[in-house]
């Protein structure tokens, strides 16, 4: 893994609520017709920082015009909640 590699980071309910209230409050995350992340939700991430053994600090890409930083993911399986999988 290295910085600036593409990877697919599945929401977790305790971030995907993060996400749902900074939405909330600021708009930030809010576009009509697209739905907030649910646990469950898998969406692209570009790795920011790595930190060896396989964990690393994100910026998840939301549907529309959000952004979602998330610090120290390990690697998982694929369609694992709160981890990182790199595409097939």
């Amino acid at each position: 893994m290295a910085l600036g590699d593409v990877v697919h980071y599945t929401f977790d309910a305790t971030l995907a609520s993060y996400v749902r209230m900074r939405g909330a409050s600021s708009g930030v995350t809010r576009f009509p017709g697209v739905p907030d992340p649910a646990a469950g939700t898998t969406l692209p991430a570009e790795v920011v920082h790595e930190y060896g053994s396989n964990v690393v600090d994100l910026r998840v890409s939301l549907r529309g015009p959000g952004i979602h930083f998330v610090q120290n993911v390990p690697q998982g399986t694929a369609g694992q909640q709160g981890r990182w999988v790199t595409p097939a």
